[in-house]
């Protein structure tokens, strides 16, 4: 059994692997401006936010495919649109129009790849072993990434459509993916006129994630002004701050089943307890050390509620309906990160506005979620209890 999970591990991480692919044009974004300056830089932003709205449309397909396809044919597939996210950026460089259409497959590719992992890791893991596989999700995700950059940017140097050509790392992930990934289960088919259930704890773990997902948003898109509004520094400050960020999520993954061991159905609310410190930290520590330490606490608990939510969700969910699930809980968190900065502006506007007022916002808003996480999960211990007495 144990070979078995190292088997299934490899095509699973080879697969989380390629989700940050979608930022390899991030480092040659300038390059494209400046090869395009009749396009507004609006536009050309566009090459990297249109990734994750895709995506949200990519997660509800490869739900509805869940009943004809497996996981793994599914991921493969969706793994494959990075390819040609990647022959269209390179060999159709000369016209923007298709950059974004390069976009938009990478954005599928997303989609796809996450909803199919996540229903993989559910068919192949059980309990808190189930937690621990969503968590290295995190670690792998965060490595891909790294690399991506890193690929981009030096392959970008001088060349920059040539940045494009990193997205054929992926076709070597496919290859283990083709030899490691398991197969999965397909889902069975509602009867005519039945509709996939949305258990009540779906629901409100979406809500939950809405407002966590947002709130963390906040650090990716503050923190470079906040460390210049404050006088602690200029973009190589900030990038220090966005490196540890990215570290301690990576080293997140890694604990995120012993920490569900330790709080135990209350490790969302300790992880929102963990975020409150760390803005905290951030806004009030008055030094670029106290930032970096507000970050990685920050980074610590994103990069564990993910995992444990997802986990949650999938114990919520009927197999009948899992993947749909999967992909309303998906898109209520990217659609909190995409509208972050217009719910949490205008929150942050009777404190004055400002990139301050807004990690306070972000404060209190994890606040909230501590005391609301604590009082709905004791009270679905204290149920179970009564349900178990009673029984």
């Amino acid at each position: 059994m144990k070979a078995q999970y190292i088997k299934d591990g490899i095509g699973i991480y080879a697969a989380t692997a390629t989700i940050m692919s979608i930022i390899i044009p991030v480092p040659v974004l300038a390059s494209i401006a400046q090869a395009f300056p009749d396009v507004p830089i609006t536009s050309v932003q566009l090459i990297v936010a249109i990734p994750s709205l895709l995506a949200i449309v990519a997660n509800f397909i490869t739900a509805k495919l869940a009943t004809r396809y497996t996981p793994r044919v599914r991921t493969i597939a969706a793994s494959l649109f990075y390819v040609l996210a990647g022959l269209v950026g390179y060999f159709m460089h000369d016209s923007f129009p298709m950059l974004i259409v390069a976009s938009c497959l990478a954005g599928l590719g997303m989609g796809g790849v996450q909803n199919s992992i996540a229903s993989l890791i559910t068919n192949s893991f059980d309990g808190d072993a189930r937690g621990a596989a969503f968590g290295l999700c995190s670690v792998f995700v965060g490595l891909g990434g790294f690399v991506y950059v890193s690929l981009a940017s030096m392959l970008g140097a001088e060349v920059w459509y040539n940045a494009y050509l990193g997205y054929f790392v992926v076709l070597l992930l496919v290859v283990l993916q083709l030899i490691f990934l398991p197969k999965g289960v397909l889902e069975e088919k509602t009867a005519k006129g039945e509709r996939v259930k949305i258990p009540r704890e779906v629901i409100i773990l979406c809500i939950f994630g809405f407002a966590y997902f947002g709130a963390t948003q906040l650090f990716n898109n503050n923190i470079s002004m906040f460390i210049s509004d404050t006088g602690l520094g200029g973009t190589i400050e900030a990038g220090n701050a966005s490196q540890v960020y990215t570290l301690a999520g990576m080293v997140g993954g890694f604990i995120v089943f012993p920490v569900k061991r330790l709080f135990k159905n209350q490790t969302l609310a300790f992880n929102a307890l963990m975020s409150v410190i760390g803005c905290v930290l951030i806004v009030a520590g008055g030094s670029l050390l106290t930032v970096c330490i507000g970050a990685a606490f920050v980074a610590l608990g994103f990069a564990i509620y993910n995992p444990i939510e997802s986990q949650l969700v999938s114990e919520a969910s009927p197999a009948k309906g899992l993947a749909f699930n999967l992909a309303l809980m998906a898109a209520t968190q990217s659609i909190g990160q995409a509208t972050s900065p217009y719910w949490i502006g205008a929150a942050a506007t009777p404190m004055g506005g400002g990139v301050t007022s807004m990690f306070y916002v972000g404060i209190i808003i994890f606040a909230v979620l501590v005391i609301a996480q604590f009082l709905y999960f004791s009270s679905l211990k204290k149920k179970a209890a009564g349900e178990s007495s009673a029984a």
